[in-house]
């Protein structure tokens, strides 16, 4: 519903009237239907809505003055009734919850890269022991690939389970990221693949095998003629293939300020399909004839939009490329009708477009990031655009200058609208991210894009080889400032997490500071700092315990972890120590200096409170009298030991319902938070 219309008194029509206001209200209402603690009804949302647009028809006509109020409401309501549609079309079977063998047989979507290994994104068509109905779509296994390719059909032995919650209270959900990837399972090989016959008869299934095989053998061929230093980044650039880059080049990236080139999204995007844009023109402005008669801009944006969509396909279409084809689409389309290509009316149609095909975008931090990126950089240079003064310069020296200058805006902008994101998402910071922008992004613009583009025209040639070297060479140096910047003294900063709803406010202050006007936009910033100021006052966790049992504490300086077993939760205890805000701390057992053992138990002091682990029921009693907290190792606390209990009891039962628990000791007592709370056990990807 598009509120663009003046009052029928003749006012004009207030700012939350706008077409991207209303796309801003029906994106809340999105993001509420994710934080809910419980799954809502479609039917009782329908009926909601259903009243609502009666009761908008009914005040348009007979009470104005609440008009607005109840077209914001239903566009909230239709935020989570989409939200909620989307999810329940997206309900797949899951494997069991405990770990078990199958025989998986299916063939081999991708390949991801895992730790120092690589694991198999596999189409399943058989596994053992279940049914057709309660077959899971994909599964993903960790295995040690030999002689298989993408598109091979392939029968496995492996160890799967339903795809795990956050090891963190407040932390990453790599459940919900499964269901909405339609992952019904994780797990590890136990046997050595071997080929099978398997046969696809859905025709979308049959054209996704033929993509994914043509994708993964040109990455294979792009590896191989390309330089090897850079052959990994190369082929990721050309058709999202990541599987094959270092992990050192791309820690050294992520340290510099520059990951995001690894990710295809607006940016590669942008230059891809602006330089077939650009090109097209260029050639068709040199047909007089041609050019003389007709506006060649519109034949080129055509040419662009089959490039952008020839770059989606061959880069696998990911969600963030999705978004980046959306927006390229509506620049083409804005320039075929003559209309301006760049304004926030165009970025909030495609977020708008966006979060109709994909709701659960809205709360990933790509979708976060790579909007506030376009859109701050829209208004920037709107606002430069009426402010600056036209001054015509020639020379090539000038047109240097201006160009190196927009890029140092643009990195500036960028880098500051995505920063407060992702600080809130990754409790870090590339201190300097500007300078390793200014520094590459030249190249990676000038260089490694214009190359990559000619390698795509020239490779169904057979003459990519000299455009992949010049690629390789942009993307050499673009390396050196990566590793150089990377290793300045300082330039990668922590800070503790932000309790969940910091980047909800802080997202609507974003809102006000890009949408809004005059004392809107500065109540943006001044929310925004708000947000910031209440996240530095939030309360760090004392204590960690596993949902295995295994503690980690901080000492009182908060330099060192005391864990029971450093080998034990190591994943966690990095999140931990992550969203502590102090990664880099050293790891120190317990046992030696800060707790008295023996073979039943260990008893020790944190901020005050005892804390005692338990390896066997039979103690329970005893250390409930003396100690706040009892953490029970193995097996349940019997119903007699629970009921007797003054003390904090953590056991089998509690790791098995809510997860890992952060504990929080202050003068008020103890406070536990659950990972996997009650409002979470209600949700579709639980």
């Amino acid at each position: 519903m598009v509120l663009d219309r003046a009052w029928t008194q003749g006012w004009s029509a207030p700012e939350y009237q706008r077409f991207d206001w209303n796309v801003a209200i029906f994106a809340a209402g999105i993001a509420i239907y994710f934080y809910l603690p419980f799954e809502p009804s479609l039917y009782v949302l329908a009926v909601i809505c259903s009243v609502l647009c009666l009761l908008a028809w009914f005040l348009e006509r007979k009470l104005f003055r609440f008009y607005h109020l109840s077209v914001i409401v239903l566009l909230i309501f239709l935020g989570s009734g989409r939200a909620a549609l989307h999810t329940a079309f997206e309900t797949v079977p899951k494997v069991p919850s405990y770990e078990r063998s199958y025989t998986v047989t299916g063939w081999i979507e991708a390949v991801e890269k895992s730790g120092n290994g690589y694991r198999w994104r596999i189409s399943v068509s058989e596994m053992s022991g279940l049914e057709r109905d309660e077959l899971p779509l994909k599964v993903r296994v960790k295995v040690k690939p030999s002689g298989f390719e993408v598109g091979d059909g392939i029968q496995v032995r492996a160890i799967i389970s339903q795809p795990p919650g956050p090891v963190v209270p407040g932390g990453y959900d790599p459940a919900r990221r499964a269901f909405f990837d339609k992952l019904g399972g994780y797990g590890f090989a136990i046997g050595k693949p071997k080929h099978a016959d398997v046969i696809t008869t859905h025709p979308v299934e049959k054209l996704q095998r033929r993509l994914a095989t043509f994708r993964y053998g040109l990455a294979d061929r792009i590896r191989n003629k390309a330089p090897a230093q850079t052959a990994g980044l190369q082929a990721a650039l050309l058709t999202g293939v990541r599987a094959f880059i270092p992990q050192e080049q791309t820690d050294a990236l992520r340290v510099a300020g520059l990951a995001h080139v690894l990710a295809i999204s607006g940016l590669h995007m942008g230059l891809l399909a602006g330089g077939s844009y650009f090109l097209s023109t260029l050639l068709l402005a040199c047909i007089a004839p041609l050019s003389r008669r007709y506006d060649v801009r519109k034949p080129a944006a055509i040419i662009g939009a089959l490039a952008a969509t020839g770059y989606l396909i061959l880069s696998g279409g990911s969600v963030a490329t999705q978004r980046a084809y959306i927006m390229a689409i509506i620049v083409f389309l804005a320039v075929l009708m003559d209309r301006r290509p760049f304004s926030m009316r165009s970025v909030t149609v495609a977020a708008l477009i966006t979060l109709m095909l994909h709701p659960e975008s809205l709360i990933s931090v790509g979708f976060q990031m790579s909007f506030a990126a376009v859109a701050a950089l829209v208004v920037v240079y709107s606002e430069w655009n009426e402010r600056r003064v036209y001054s015509y310069r020639p020379g090539l020296i000038q047109k240097i200058k201006v160009n190196i200058a927009t890029l140092t805006v643009t990195s500036f902008v960028a880098g500051t609208a995505t920063s407060g994101f992702a600080v809130l998402h990754f409790n870090r910071i590339a201190s300097y991210s500007l300078l390793g922008n200014i520094l590459a992004m030249p190249l990676f613009t000038f260089v490694v894009m214009p190359a990559a583009l000619t390698a795509l025209i020239a490779l169904p040639f057979g003459l990519e080889e000299l455009p992949l070297a010049v690629m390789g060479w942009g993307l050499s140096g673009l390396l050196q400032v990566s590793n150089w910047v990377a290793g300045l003294s300082g330039a990668m900063a922590y800070v503790p997490a932000a309790q969940g709803w910091v980047i909800g406010v802080f997202g609507l202050a974003f809102l006000f500071a890009t949408l809004g006007t005059g004392l809107r936009r500065y109540s943006g910033f001044a929310l925004a700092t708000i947000c910031f100021f209440v996240w530095s006052r939030a309360p760090k966790p004392d204590l960690r315990v596993s949902d295995t049992g295994q503690v980690a504490f901080w000492h009182s300086d908060h330099d060192t972890l005391f864990v029971g077993r450093k080998r034990a939760d190591r994943y966690g205890r990095e999140q931990f120590m992550q969203r502590a805000g102090r990664p880099n701390s050293d790891i120190k057992t317990y046992q030696d200096t800060q707790a008295l053992c023996d073979h039943l138990a260990c008893r020790f002091e944190v901020k005050g409170s005892k804390v005692s682990v338990v390896s066997h029921p039979s103690e329970v009693g005893i250390e409930c009298e003396a100690s706040d907290i009892v953490i029970l190792t193995v097996r349940r606390a019997g119903p007699v030991a629970r009921r007797k209990c003054s003390a904090i009891l953590l056991d089998e039962r509690s790791f098995k319902t809510l997860g890992a628990h952060d504990v929080y000791i202050t003068q008020e007592g103890i406070e536990l938070r659950p990972a996997n709370k009650k409002g979470r056990q209600r949700r579709p990807w639980s």
